[in-house]
């Protein structure tokens, strides 16, 4: 096994280490982000509501030291935040997930093995296994259900991605992470509904108006 490693702009360094009966290599990528830089959203889809937290962009990844990878090799990343950062109990479900992006991936499906590990001061306090895939970047993808899916603070983490399937290799230049808190949506009401609500709002007026006239 061969290993070397590159300095990077930024004082980013990837290093990568080259199997060489294989010729896989493992990137290793040290990225930070800005809690104040979370953006939230929400929607619905399928039946659930997503609450949606995105961090973006994470730093000390970009054109400047893009890398190229291929199927079998391994990114192990890790990501600091400037300060701790608390992820709630969701009421469903948590997804958890960091994507990396890049010009020229393929169009058709690439796949992700891999442990996302959580840090606060040093001491592990989350540890979530996954299994995803997508099309056109990459994205560890980790959905966590009861009791699984409890709220946890974190000032780092880890993230060792597998790619098990790549078509083609592909520049990976960039990277994001977000979280998503799933609860059941709450149904809209139904028209016969609105009717009979609108009718009660009449009623309520006609009443009123009933007794004013008798005072």
């Amino acid at each position: 096994m061969v290993k070397y490693s590159i300095k990077f702009l930024a004082g980013v360094a990837v290093a990568a280490i080259a199997a060489t009966s294989a010729q896989a290599t493992v990137y290793t990528v040290n990225l930070t982000g800005l809690v104040s830089n979370f953006s939230a959203s929400n929607f619905d889809f399928g039946g659930n509501h997503y609450d949606r937290f995105i961090l973006s962009p994470l730093s000390g990844l970009d054109p400047s030291n893009a890398f190229t990878v291929s199927q079998g090799d391994t990114i192990d990343a890790t990501v600091t935040l400037d300060t701790a950062y608390s992820i709630p109990t969701s009421i469903s479900y948590t997804n958890i997930l960091q994507i990396f992006t890049g010009s020229s991936f393929p169009a058709e499906n690439t796949a992700v093995s891999g442990t996302f590990t959580f840090y606060d001061l040093g001491s592990p306090v989350a540890t979530f296994s996954y299994g995803s895939t997508t099309s056109g970047q990459l994205a560890s993808y980790a959905a966590n259900f009861p009791p699984t899916n409890a709220g946890f603070t974190f000032d780092s983490f880890t993230n060792d991605t597998l790619i098990t399937s790549l078509p083609t290799p592909a520049t990976v230049d960039g990277s994001y992470f977000f979280y998503d808190l799933v609860s059941p949506a709450t149904p809209a009401p139904e028209p016969i509904t609105l009717s009979l609500f609108g009718a009660g709002l009449l009623g309520t007026a006609a009443l009123r108006r009933r007794k004013k006239k008798t005072v």
